[in-house]
This record gives C-alpha cells, structure tokens and sequence, in this order.
C-alpha cells in the first residue's frame, strides 16, 4: 500500500482542529432539539478523531491490557457516529414529513445490535484475526454485519440528504446538506471496497489507498456539513447584529427627533454593540422604529406643498432612476429638521406616495435593510440638505 501523503494527514489536523472549535462554540445548541443533530454528529466525529491517535491508542491498549482493545473502541465511536448521522437524516426529514416511529428508532436499534455483535465477534475471535486484512474464522461474521450496518446507514442518510439539499432553498444550508449528502455517498464505495479486501482473494493492495480516499472525504464533508449547519445560527446571529449597527445612524437620528415615540430610556452605543442576543427581534425592532419616526414626520409635519416641492426639486438634481428616492429623503430632512425645531404639527392629509418603499415581507430581508441604507445616504446628500435649508428658511 502506498504510503498516505503527509499534506492528507496535515489536513485531517486542520479538520480535527474545526470540528473541535465549532463542538466548543456550539455547546448551547445542545439545549435546542432544532441543532442538537448537527452538535451530536459533530461530538461523534470529535470523539472519533480523538481515538485514532497513535498515543490514545495505545492508552487504550495500556489500560485495558487487551491486543487490539482500541480497534474495538474505534468500532464502537464509528458505529455511533453512522448511527448519529442516520439519525440526523431522519430528523431533517421529519420536520416537513410524516416518519414511521420504527423508523425513527431505527438509528439506535441498529447502532445497539452492532455494538452488542461487534463486542462479541472481538470476544470469540483469536486476536490474530481480529480486525485482519482478510477475514477469517469467526471474524466472517463481524465483516458481514459491519458491511451490512455500515451499507444501511450510509444510504439511509444519503438518500434523506440528497432529497433535501437539492431542493433547500437557503443557500449555506443546502451546502451544508449537501456536503452531508456527498459525504455519506463516498461511504458506500468505501465498504465495497472494505468487503472486497476482507473476502476477495489478491485483492490490490492499491484498493487500501483507494479506500482511504473515500473514508477521508467522508469525514472531511460530513464534518464540513455539520459545522456548517451547527455555526449558521452564528452566522445569522452575527449578520442580524451587522444590519442592526449599519441601521444605526439613521435609526438615532430619526428617534432624535421624535422623542414622542421613544418608549425606553437612551441606550447608549456600547450598550447597542454589545448586544448580541435577540439579533432578529432588536433587527425587526429598529426598521419597525425607522418606519414609524417617518410615518410620523410624514403625519405631523409634511404638507402636499411640501410633496410636490421635493418632487420637483429631486426631478431637477436626482440622478436617472433615483428621483422617487431622492425626493423621499428631501421631505424626510426637511420634515426632520422641523421636529427638531419644534416647529407645531400641521396634520395634513396626504397619500402615501412618498412614504418608504416596503421591498420585502420581512424586516430583516437584505433588500429592505439595503433600501433604509440608500435613503440615509441619500439624506446625507448635498442637494437633500439643500433643499431642507430651503424649507427651513421658508417656515421661518
């Protein structure tokens, strides 16, 4: 068998090493039954990586004082670690589907009758066949069964993943399913060729090397997919933090000049940085308090002449396809700068025509947000604030 390339076991550290932070970071999804299938697989895989090191191995051996006692370990993780990733399947197939209670235990009944024949095949096996490159004697029957479990979870998971990640609309989530899908995929060529090195006589000793490719990227995509699917609630977390302080400015400046609506007392710009938890609902929060500051600028201090003013002024200066935008921040300046000095209500009644486009059915949709963006950098410009001069001088 050719050796295995150092650079492949360099990045079986680098894998080991992300599989190990992403557990760490995302031991609180534990708690949640919606992410505690990922962090379980991830936990086996950890495990798993942990019990194959040379030194562990040999501890294992030490301590129990048994030839080849840390194969059976290895077995032992492995098989759970399939079982979990089944498991895995299933309950991303229940979520919008109706599963067979037999089949959602199935994970665990097969996980338990390998443990129980894999114990026993290693306890009536001479230690000279156990875990050989051909089977023989006694270890027939553990091949057969290993191959068999390992061909049931692995199409059992693969199936439930393709299905899923072909169709998943997220876009880092049907990455993650699908790197699970081709990751419990590469594991079915690899017990054929298991099964052909246990029972096939002169088998290639290249097929060992050709096996170890398919277990690698097994590992290597199933431990990708599920620190994907464990770290996007970080991610989205972190990302509806990022639109809330991009938010920011026009939020404060907006509610400067409605203190009316200001329900909480001030909080201050650290205290917002660092706020993490809630991400959604402080998101949903702010552009709901953007909006109504506008509606109620729009309410108490736009009139129809002020409307058409900063229509036609946005016509005369506002670059192609930018005129509705531009006249939307003029009125909203100029409406602003009359809350702030205390200039009495008006109480028009006006149409919406030039309120806030709404361009997504949620909040926190990126078009909406990006919208918001546009108009205060539209506030901000030098035609805007001009024109808000204007109106200014004309009330006084």
């Amino acid at each position: 068998m050719r050796p295995v390339p150092d650079w492949v076991e360099d990045l079986r550290g680098v894998i080991l090493l992300v599989v190990w932070v992403v557990l760490v970071l995302r031991v609180p999804a534990a708690r949640d039954p919606r992410q505690r299938p990922a962090w379980v697989v991830l936990g086996a895989l950890a495990v798993g990586s942990v019990v194959i090191q040379a030194p562990v191995k040999q501890w294992i051996n030490d301590v129990v004082g048994i030839d080849k006692a840390h194969e059976l370990v290895i077995t032992l993780v492995a098989l759970t670690d399939f079982a979990a990733v089944w498991w895995f399947a299933l309950v991303l197939h229940a979520a919008g589907h109706a599963v067979p209670t037999w089949l959602r235990r199935a994970p665990f009944y097969c996980a338990a009758a390998m443990a129980v024949l894999a114990v026993a095949f290693f306890a009536v096996t001479p230690p000279a066949d156990r875990y050989g490159a051909r089977a023989e004697g006694w270890w027939v029957g553990y091949a057969v069964s290993w191959i068999g479990y390992g061909m049931i979870t692995a199409v059992g998971a693969s199936v439930l993943f393709w299905r899923h990640g072909l169709t998943m609309r997220d876009r880092v989530l049907r990455v993650s399913v699908l790197a699970l899908a081709a990751g419990t995929t590469a594991e079915v060529p690899y017990l054929v060729i298991r099964a052909i090195r246990w029972f096939a006589p002169g088998a290639s000793p290249d097929l060992a090397i050709v096996g170890f490719w398919f277990s690698f990227t097994r590992f290597v995509l199933v431990a990708l997919g599920c620190s994907l699917a464990a770290l996007e609630p970080l991610r989205t977390a972190l990302l509806h933090w990022y639109r809330r302080q991009r938010l920011s400015g026009l939020w404060r400046q907006l509610r400067a000049a409605t203190p009316e609506l200001v329900v909480t007392g001030p909080e201050s710009r650290v205290a917002d940085l660092l706020a993490v938890r809630n991400g959604w609902e402080r998101l949903h929060q702010r552009v709901v308090e953007i909006r109504d500051s506008i509606s109620f600028l729009h309410s108490g201090w736009a009139s129809p002449e002020l409307l058409r003013a900063a229509t036609d002024h946005a016509v005369e200066v506002a670059p192609p396809g930018r005129e509705r935008l531009t006249a939307t921040a003029a009125w909203i300046e100029a409406t602003r700068r009359a809350a702030l000095a205390e200039v009495p209500r008006s109480h028009h009644e006006l149409g919406a025509e030039l309120l806030p486009e709404v361009l997504a059915s949620e909040s926190t949709l990126r078009r909406d947000v990006r919208y918001l963006l546009r108009l205060h950098r539209a506030l901000r410009r030098a035609e805007v604030r001009s024109f808000a001069s204007w109106f200014t001088r004309e009330l006084a």
